[in-house]
C-alpha cells in the first residue's frame, strides 16, 4: 500500500496546503493500494495509528507547507531523511506535539524516530506565501496544489505500474518541482 497525506492546518491561509490537497485527491479516484489520509492531528496519534498498521505501508509521501524562507510559493519534493537529532531535541519536538502543534516537521521527525515510516518517505512542501487565518489559499499554493496532485498522480501510477508489488524507487528529479 501506498500512503498519501496532508497534514497542515485547516484555516491558516497556505498552511492549509496539505488538507486543501487531500480535499482534492479524494475527488478523484486512485489505483486500490494507495490510502489517502488528511493526517493533520497531533503526531503521537499518527505514530500509535501506524504502529497499529505495521507493514500496511511500503510507500509513503506527505504533503504540507513549511516556511523556510525560500520564495514564496515554492514547491519543494524530496526523499525524507531524518535529521540527525539527539534526545533532547526529539523530545521537544515531542513536546511541542503534545501541546497541539501540527507541522510536517514535526510528524516527520517523530515517526521516523519511532521508526514508523516506510523506507520510502517522500515530502512535497509548498512554502507558504500567506501565514494568516483565513480559508482561501494564495494564488500560488492553489497553484501548487494542482502542481503536486499531478505529481502524486504520475508517481503513483509509475510504482503501482512497476513489477515487484509496487515498490519502485521515486524518481525525484526531472520535474518543475525543487
Amino acid at each position: 500500500m501506498i500512503l498519501v497525506a496532508g497534514v497542515g492546518y485547516s484555516d491558516l491561509r497556505d498552511l492549509s496546503f496539505g488538507p486543501r490537497l487531500v480535499d482534492r485527491m479524494r475527488e478523484l479516484s486512485w489505483p486500490e493500494q494507495v490510502e489517502i489520509h488528511d493526517l493533520s492531528y497531533g503526531p503521537m496519534a499518527v505514530v500509535q495509528w501506524l504502529e497499529d498498521l505495521p507493514g500496511r505501508f511500503h510507500e509513503a509521501i506527505f504533503a504540507g507547507a513549511v516556511e523556510r524562507g525560500r520564495t514564496p510559493g515554492t514547491l519543494w519534493r524530496y526523499p525524507w531523511v531524518a535529521p540527525l537529532l539527539d534526545t533532547d531535541a526529539i523530545q521537544a519536538r515531542v513536546a511541542e506535539a503534545v501541546t497541539g502543534v501540527i507541522g510536517l516537521d514535526n510528524l516527520l521527525i517523530i515517526a521516523g524516530y519511532f521508526g514508523v515510516l516506510p523506507a520510502r518517505t517522500s515530502v512535497v512542501e509548498l512554502e507558504p506565501t500567506f501565514l494568516e487565518w483565513g480559508d482561501e489559499l494564495s494564488a500560488d499554493a492553489a497553484k501548487g496544489v494542482g502542481e503536486a496532485l499531478d505529481w502524486i498522480r504520475r508517481t503513483v501510477e509509475e510504482t503501482v505500474a512497476r513489477p515487484g508489488n509496487g515498490r519502485p524507487n521515486v524518481d525525484v528529479t526531472g520535474s518543475t518541482f525543487h
